[in-house]
């Protein structure tokens, strides 16, 4: 048995000698040693790429998630506002409102009384005018 294991090893040692040596073309195998390098720089150029725009795509996300619920809040805080003023806004409305007509009904009542004013001194001016007109005043004044 140990005459077994140092011929074993033997073989092993000098079959894998026989298995590397042979006739290698120099040439074929610095092009393909090229041919390796170049594919290699243009896979670490593919993955620095892909990495640029991961950390760009990481970027655009976090500024969204730092401005989206900025702008979510703004935007409810402008709706809170406008529910809370929208009130205020219509009771200043209508209060307005009855101010015009206040002042435009006092315009029109202003304008009533003057007729009535004028209309009593027409009516005081053709009860006079009938008076002074009227046949027994006449035969009243011939006496």
């Amino acid at each position: 048995m140990v005459l077994t294991k140092p011929l074993g090893l033997t073989t092993l040692f000098f079959g894998s000698l026989l298995i590397g040596c042979g006739p290698s073309g120099r040439d074929l195998s610095d092009a393909r040693w090229l041919q390796l390098q170049q594919d290699m720089q243009n896979e670490r150029a593919e993955v620095g790429r892909q990495r640029d725009q991961l950390e760009a795509d990481r970027r655009e996300w976090d500024e969204r998630e730092r401005s989206e619920p900025v702008l979510a809040a703004v935007i409810s805080s402008a709706v809170f506002l406008f529910a809370c003023v929208l009130p205020l806004l219509l009771l200043a409305g209508l209060l307005f409102q009855e101010q015009a007509s206040d002042s435009s009904d006092a315009a029109c009542n202003e304008l009533l009384d003057q007729m009535a004013d004028l209309t009593e001194a027409n009516e005081q001016q053709s009860i006079a005018h009938r008076e002074l007109n009227s046949p027994e005043k006449l035969t009243h004044q011939e006496s």
